[in-house]
């Protein structure tokens, strides 16, 4: 099997969007240039690698290549394995319409990947009922449990894909189920006091077994995992497949009765045989134990002691026979013996300090924005500094700190305007220096997260790619992504309670995930850097709107890290509409579709139409929705108010669209219409702004609000700006600054936030773009 290349495969053209991959060791050369590109062809963006955090630390610090990717692309984290090794080596894909999974021998190192003979096996299944999935869910449900209590990030990876994969729900970690052939198969690891080796003897029961195969590069000194499974199972003859010249098989311990040495098939020599494989042959089966688990008793277990290691193997129940075949075992099995004589002993692989290893560890970093979160090691007890360092080792900052008693995290606030560089992290207290660490940079991550669209979301998506200029008929292209989003949001909200989070997370995650925005108000750190923001569209689809949307406007896209109760008598002249029936709308839309891909870019035929009416219509009909409706508003919505804002203002008449709208107070003028936007989205008695509803995660005002509020002002002053002083438009003009008080009064904007490079960045390119166009400015 071409291990990598089938990892690049998609289900039926489908885009897996999760992968999770365990190992024990790692090296990040290998996994960055050979795995983690056949995992991103598969569509995955959101990526964990879960691995031993004793390799990891050590691979940081021996002189390996440094990882570029760590903590921005990929998350890494490190179960914690109280006396063994953290040795599983399973890669799960996973998707909205079905998963994949790879259990067996392979580390993340070049030899894993590209050099050893390794054995793998691979599962697949769609999100249909199946024995396939019911192994896969079991796998998720073992890597779930490792994975989601070790850091916000973690968590964050472990929610995003059981969002969107509703089919994984209901998983059972110790499932055996029967394939459509009949035979069995099962995902085992060691649950509670019943290891790897206990639950395979159970799954063979009590048929006789007339031979057992057994394959691995590790052994115990005295052979005692060898000799529990042939007290276990008499077996009638054992046979051990080794490479002859390349083994590290214990020559002067004294073989069990009736077990022989055998020669690894031919095609294998030459390599490191790595597999591990087990096989209990019966007269009518084949009990077949392949993954990470080498005969040893540390890995497998013995009769009295379940194992000190995490391993991760697939049970296979096959026809007597099939498993020999299918693995090429059959020559080997039928050629003489070895002499354990006339081998020549090997030199044992030097030992792995992990005590050593683990008496410097630096614990778990993790910057979310300007926050730095250290889990604690225990080693460290007083007081010390952090060394905050780039990519190249160079120091980028030095935090301070003094622990008080039995302190398990702590936080500091980074204020270096080099922050986004930060990728490693050293500890030093008194005489203790800690090992390298890895800094995760947590918003980035979840900036990264997006699934790869397929059928019509991807049609919607390439209509913002594809086009230089807003025309009308695109609003139909957001609303198919908005419904996308939608449809993800409610298959969240449908998930089961969440699992606490942060490191060592001791309390429960709140009830509910969202709070007013009046709630955000009172909650939030108005702070004015901008670097720090996150975007709450983060993820979705719809934020290709926002970004095609601010490249109109030259505005370069930073990387993510991330109630009026008063009646106003003059109101109803805000209702301005008359037909709304959507089948005219979409009547109009069609036909404005049809002209658009019939002409040419206005850019270059300034003789482009713009029907006014048709914009009319639209707004009525957004206005209309808008304001019948007592639905809580999110993150969509704002986008929308932009996103007919910023349409306007895009077909507002100027030299170079001498056809567009009218500056004007009539109906059908840009600013009347973009006015109605405004003034239907913030103002009355229970303005739709007041059920906007925001993640409790947010500590500040996110990117893409900002964003929205700042073209929100900056229409308002164009509207002041474009229109000639007149009676008519001075009776108009008169309501603008009073909406504008209502938009800064439920907005609440800060001076900071108002003057923060989010909004005079915005505005300044609006300036430069729109502005230049609408009020002729050159």
């Amino acid at each position: 099997m071409k291990y990598l290349e089938r990892m690049a495969r998609r289900l039926s053209g489908r885009p897996y969007h999760s992968a999770i991959s365990t190992t024990f060791a790692i090296e990040f050369a290998a996994f960055e240039e050979i795995m983690l590109p056949q995992l991103m062809a598969s569509g995955a963006t959101n990526i964990v690698v879960v691995a031993d955090e004793r390799m990891a630390s050590m691979v940081l610090a021996d002189g390996s290549r440094l990882p570029m990717q760590l903590g921005r692309d990929y998350a890494l984290v490190s179960p914690p394995v109280a006396d063994g090794l953290f040795h599983p080596k399973v890669v799960l894909q996973i998707g909205r319409k079905g998963g994949r999974m790879f259990v067996g021998s392979a580390n993340m190192t070049a030899a894993g990947l590209a050099g050893n003979a390794e054995a793998v096996i691979e599962i697949e299944c769609t999100d249909e009922p199946s024995a396939e999935r019911d192994i896969i869910r079991s796998a998720w449900a073992y890597l779930n449990e490792l994975v989601r209590h070790r850091s916000r990030t973690a968590q964050d990876s472990i929610n995003w894909a059981a969002d969107r994969a509703p089919w994984l729900r209901g998983a059972d970690e110790g499932a055996v189920a029967t394939l459509e052939d009949g035979t069995l198969m099962a995902f085992l690891t060691k649950i509670a006091a019943i290891g790897i080796g206990r639950r395979y003897l159970d799954l063979i029961g009590a048929a006789q077994v007339e031979r057992l195969v057994v394959i691995s590069p590790y052994w115990d000194h005295d052979l005692s995992a060898l000799r529990f499974l042939q007290q276990q199972l008499q077996p009638a003859e054992t046979s051990i497949l080794l490479d002859a010249e390349n083994h590290e098989f214990p020559l002067n311990a004294v073989l069990p009765g009736g077990a022989e040495l055998r020669e690894l098939p031919r095609v294998l020599r030459g390599r490191f045989a790595h597999a591990k494989i087990f096989i209990a042959a019966t007269e009518e089966h084949d009990h077949v134990l392949i993954g990470s688990a080498n005969c040893t008793t540390p890995a497998i277990g013995s009769a009295d002691h379940p194992g000190s290691n995490a391993e991760a193997c697939i049970y296979r129940k096959l026809p007597s026979g099939k498993a020999v075949e299918a693995l090429g075992l059959r020559i080997s099995l039928e050629q003489d013996p070895l002499d354990p004589s006339e081998l020549d002993p090997r030199e044992l692989t030097p030992p792995i300090p992990l005590d050593e290893i683990s008496s410097r560890r630096p614990g778990f970093f993790e910057l979310d924005g300007d926050v730095l979160t250290w889990a604690v090691p225990r080693q460290v007890v007083d007081s010390g500094n952090i060394q905050l360092l780039d990519a190249n080792l160079s120091v980028i900052d030095s935090v301070q700190f003094v622990l008080g008693s039995d302190v398990m995290s702590v936080s500091f606030r980074i204020s270096t305007e080099r922050r986004g560089m930060i990728c490693f992290a050293v500890v030093e207290s008194g005489d203790f220096v800690s090992n390298r660490a890895y800094v995760t940079q947590r918003s980035v991550l979840r900036s990264r997260r997006r699934e790869i669209a397929t059928g019509s979301v991807a049609k919607a998506i390439e209509v913002f790619d594809e086009n230089a200029d807003f025309e009308i008929w695109m609003h139909q292209a957001a609303d198919e992504l908005a419904r996308a989003d939608l449809t993800e949001s409610l298959q969240a909200s449908a998930s089961p309670s969440r699992a606490p989070h942060g490191p060592r997370a001791g309390a429960e995650e709140p009830a509910t995930r969202l709070m007013t925005y009046e709630e955000f108000m009172e909650t939030r750190r108005p702070d004015g850097r901008t670097e720090d923001r996150h975007n709450s569209l983060s993820g979705t689809h719809s934020d290709r709107i926002r970004q095609f949307m601010n490249d109109l406007v030259g505005q370069s896209r930073p990387i993510d890290l991330d109630d009026a109760e008063e009646d106003d008598g003059d109101e109803d002249w805000l209702d301005l509409g008359d037909e709304n029936e959507d089948a005219q709308i979409k009547v109009e839309t069609r036909r404005a579709e049809e002209r658009g891909r019939d002409e040419d870019d206005y850019q270059s035929e300034p003789e482009v139409w713009v029907d006014p009416k048709q914009f009319e219509r639209m707004v009525d009909l957004y206005v209309e929705r808008l304001t019948s409706s007592d639905e809580p508003l999110g993150a969509p919505d704002v986008l929308r108010v932009r996103f007919w804002l910023m349409m306007l203002l895009h077909k507002a008449r100027s030299s170079r669209l001498p056809n567009g709208l009218e500056a004007s107070t009539d109906d059908r003028g840009w600013p009347r219409l973009a006015f109605r936007i405004i003034s239907s989205f913030f103002c009355g008695k229970r303005p739709p702004v007041t059920r906007l509803m925001i993640a409790r995660e947010y500590t500040e005002m996110p990117t893409d609000f900002l964003e929205c509020w700042a073209t929100v002002l900056w229409t308002l002053n164009a509207i002041e700006t474009s229109l000639p002083s007149s009676p008519r438009n001075g009776k108009f003009l008169h309501f603008v600054p009073r909406v504008r008080s209502e938009v800064a009064k439920i907005l609440g904007l800060t001076t900071a936030e108002l003057e923060s490079d989010v909004v005079l960045n915005l505005q300044s390119a609006m300036d430069r773009s729109l502005g230049a166009r609408i009020f002729d400015v050159q």
